[in-house]
């Protein structure tokens, strides 16, 4: 890494904490590129935090720490107020208690580097570790609350509140003139207006413990959340509106972040869908499972279905036979990526914990050279995941569009997997709200790519979608659902 660093750290009355953490985070600034630095922001404390600070500070020298201090706002109001001073090209804030470890933070970090996209650690990946869970009851109540957002400012993004978020420079100025939040509400007002703005927002696994002293009351902050949701709609329409009539502000955003626009591929819902199935599939099943292994994606296009599953980003391949798609998925994801078929992979034998073959195998005559080739590079304990179309009687002309060569069902998607010496440990429908509108589109449209679907989006029906997409991923390794448009399966090789 050789860009600068500034972390920003909220404080209220945190002079225990800070005893116990203050000295740690600066010694990892200090270990930073030049131009990082560590802003701890006082959000009015009456304890002696401020005196804390002051002292670290001065047993620090030589080292970029600064403090400021601003009346009483908001946790929200505090981490804004420090990432619009913030000096360095990629800033990001945390927790004081690091219920982030800096480590992980760092890892986040380096996400955001690699993609140009707005990285947010998150507790509920497939690769995700809790170190130490939650109560009951707070777990409970902060899923609610996910579920909400998800139903309506933040669709397809699964933790908005974990405290550890960053980005590029240009990134922050183009979201936080838009703030409106200075509360708890704040981490999701932020998602909200970068996938407003077309910004990327990337979700990192990471290692996460609880803190028993977290401020946060369940209840009086929990409800206050929950009120701040329809103050966040109004906001973001708001400001996506203003933004596309002032030309300046346009002129900017694009000028500062030409790389952040992404295809159809990572905004479109059915994409995100399929990769949360992916994402959960994979979770569901993890359970002696390497996941810190490497996750390689095989036909996996641009990469931008790869970059929303959930897997460590510093260990995704991306194996594409297009050059062009192998570049993009470099550039616009930050994925490392390599130009290959899919029957002879540039691997060695067990290097990968995960082997994706999502809507590819139904494209080739014969699935065996290619379901082999990934059991010889998946690693003893590795899974398999492959998604495919479902269900002959849906077969219209977009499958001949799409080059198709056959639709499955879960006895045929069987079939092959054992052919090929798999076991599949989960296998079902997915997609199974869209089975009446996809039939009734392919036996009535007029055209082949309005059969293809993917030009019926709104944000209404994204909003949906994302809703019916998180009851149905309940269902994942639980039921397996009879009707689906696509069927969905997690194998492991037999030896």
């Amino acid at each position: 890494m050789t860009a600068g660093f500034s972390i920003v750290v909220p404080l209220f009355n945190e002079e225990e904490r800070f005893a116990e953490y203050g000295k740690a985070i600066v010694e990892f600034v200090a270990d930073q590129p030049p131009g990082s630095e560590v802003i701890f922001v006082d959000d009015g404390s009456t304890d002696g935090t401020i005196r804390a600070v002051e002292d670290l500070i001065d047993a620090s020298p030589g080292q970029s720490v600064r403090l400021m201090r601003c009346p009483h706002a908001g946790k929200g109001a505090a981490v804004a107020a420090g990432l619009r001073v913030a000096a360095a090209p990629y800033a990001g804030f945390c927790d004081l208690d690091l219920s982030t470890p800096l480590d992980q933070l760092e890892h986040v970090l380096h996400v955001a580097m690699r993609s140009r996209a707005l990285a947010v650690g998150s507790r509920d990946l497939a690769a995700s570790k809790l170190l130490r869970s939650q109560s009951h009851s707070r777990e409970t109540l902060g899923r609610a609350y996910n579920r909400l957002l998800q139903a309506t400012i933040t669709p397809g993004v699964v933790d908005t509140q974990c405290g550890a978020k960053v980005a590029a420079r240009g990134v922050w100025d183009a979201i936080l003139p838009h703030c409106r939040e200075v509360g708890y509400a704040w981490d999701a007002e932020v998602i909200a207006l970068a996938r407003a703005m077309h910004i990327p927002v990337h979700e990192v696994p990471i290692e996460w413990r609880h803190d028993d002293r977290s401020k946060v009351n369940v209840l009086r902050d929990g409800v206050g959340m929950v009120w701040a949701t329809q103050r966040i709609w109004r906001n973001v329409r708001s400001a996506v509106a203003t933004d596309s009539e002032s030309p300046a502000a346009g002129e900017v955003f694009n000028d500062a972040n030409a790389e952040l626009l992404m295809d159809a591929d990572r905004d479109h819902w059915w994409f995100r869908s399929k990769a949360a199935f992916v994402s959960t599939g994979l979770r569901r099943t993890n359970s002696g499972a390497p996941v810190d292994g490497w996750l390689v994606d095989v036909g996996a296009g641009s990469g931008g279905v790869t970059a929303l599953i959930g897997w460590d980003p510093e260990r995704m391949l991306v194996v594409e036979g297009h050059e062009d798609l192998v570049r993009q998925a470099m550039r616009a994801h930050g994925l490392d990526g390599t130009r290959a078929v899919i029957d002879r992979l540039p691997l060695r034998d067990g290097a990968a914990g995960v082997v994706c073959l999502l809507d590819v195998i139904e494209h080739v005559g014969d699935t065996l050279p290619a379901l082999r080739e990934a059991a010889r590079v998946l690693a003893p304990g590795g899974r398999l995941i492959v998604n495919v179309p479902a269900h002959m009687w849906l077969w219209s002309s977009a499958d001949e569009f799409l080059g198709h060569a056959r639709r499955y069902t879960k006895r045929t998607l069987r079939r092959d997997l054992e052919a090929a010496g798999f076991r599949p440990i989960v296998l079902t429908h997915v997609f199974s709200w869209l089975v009446l509108p996809v039939w009734l589109k392919r036996r009535f449209a007029s055209s082949q790519q309005a059969e293809l679907g993917l030009d019926q989006t709104s944000p209404l029906l994204d909003r949906v979608a994302m809703v019916l997409t998180r009851l149905e991923r309940g269902l994942i390794g639980r039921v397996s659902s009879p009707l689906g448009t696509s069927v969905l399966c997690v194998a492991v090789a037999e030896r």
